[in-house]
Protein backbone atom coordinates (compact mmCIF):
# COMPACT_ATOMS: atom_id res chain seq x y z
CA UNK A 1 0.00 0.00 0.00
CA UNK A 2 1.27 3.22 -0.78
CA UNK A 3 1.23 6.32 1.63
CA UNK A 4 -1.65 7.89 -0.16
CA UNK A 5 -3.29 4.61 0.24
CA UNK A 6 -2.62 4.57 4.54
CA UNK A 7 -3.61 8.54 4.68
CA UNK A 8 -6.94 7.64 3.18
CA UNK A 9 -7.30 4.19 5.31
CA UNK A 10 -6.06 6.55 8.46
CA UNK A 11 -8.72 9.40 7.69
CA UNK A 12 -11.78 6.52 6.91
CA UNK A 13 -10.70 4.88 10.29
CA UNK A 14 -10.82 8.20 12.38
CA UNK A 15 -14.16 9.32 10.93
CA UNK A 16 -15.43 6.07 11.86
CA UNK A 17 -14.40 6.16 15.38
CA UNK A 18 -16.39 7.77 18.55
CA UNK A 19 -14.38 10.57 19.66
CA UNK A 20 -12.75 9.40 23.10
CA UNK A 21 -12.09 6.19 21.85
CA UNK A 22 -8.38 4.73 20.23
CA UNK A 23 -7.99 4.66 17.34
CA UNK A 24 -5.45 1.30 16.44
CA UNK A 25 -4.17 1.30 12.77
CA UNK A 26 -1.85 -1.84 12.63
CA UNK A 27 0.75 -1.80 9.09
CA UNK A 28 0.59 -5.87 8.68
CA UNK A 29 2.94 -6.82 6.13
CA UNK A 30 5.18 -3.76 5.90
CA UNK A 31 8.33 -4.88 7.32
CA UNK A 32 9.67 -1.02 6.69
CA UNK A 33 9.70 1.75 9.50
CA UNK A 34 7.05 4.07 8.79
CA UNK A 35 7.24 7.57 9.83
CA UNK A 36 3.47 9.19 11.07
CA UNK A 37 3.10 12.91 11.15
CA UNK A 38 -0.24 14.45 12.30
CA UNK A 39 -0.66 18.52 12.28
CA UNK A 40 -3.26 19.94 14.64
CA UNK A 41 -4.41 23.79 15.04
CA UNK A 42 -2.24 26.07 16.92
CA UNK A 43 0.62 24.91 15.44
CA UNK A 44 0.52 21.10 17.14
CA UNK A 45 2.81 18.45 15.28
CA UNK A 46 2.70 14.77 16.90
CA UNK A 47 5.37 12.56 14.40
CA UNK A 48 6.03 9.03 15.61
CA UNK A 49 8.11 6.61 14.44
CA UNK A 50 6.54 3.08 13.71
CA UNK A 51 8.67 -0.16 13.57
CA UNK A 52 7.49 -3.65 11.90
CA UNK A 53 4.83 -5.06 14.12
CA UNK A 54 3.76 -2.15 16.48
CA UNK A 55 0.25 -0.59 16.04
CA UNK A 56 -0.02 3.04 15.46
CA UNK A 57 -2.34 3.99 18.06
CA UNK A 58 -3.97 7.32 19.65
CA UNK A 59 -7.24 8.70 21.02
CA UNK A 60 -9.56 10.41 18.82
CA UNK A 61 -10.61 13.72 19.34
CA UNK A 62 -13.25 16.32 18.25
CA UNK A 63 -12.48 17.00 13.95
CA UNK A 64 -11.90 20.75 14.72
CA UNK A 65 -8.13 20.29 15.31
CA UNK A 66 -6.73 17.76 13.02
CA UNK A 67 -5.12 19.73 10.38
CA UNK A 68 -3.16 17.06 7.86
CA UNK A 69 -1.74 13.28 8.42
CA UNK A 70 1.52 12.42 6.20
CA UNK A 71 2.92 8.76 5.96
CA UNK A 72 6.16 8.07 4.80
CA UNK A 73 7.05 4.81 4.55
CA UNK A 74 10.84 4.42 4.51
CA UNK A 75 12.53 2.05 1.93
CA UNK A 76 14.53 -0.95 3.79
CA UNK A 77 17.14 -2.64 2.21
CA UNK A 78 17.28 -5.60 4.40
CA UNK A 79 19.38 -6.68 7.03
CA UNK A 80 23.22 -4.95 7.08
CA UNK A 81 26.07 -6.46 8.65
CA UNK A 82 27.82 -4.59 10.80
Amino acid sequence: MREFELEQVLTDTIKRTPVGEDVTINFSGEANIIDVEMKFSGGWVITQTIVPGKPFVFTRGNDDFLQSINITINPFDGLKNV
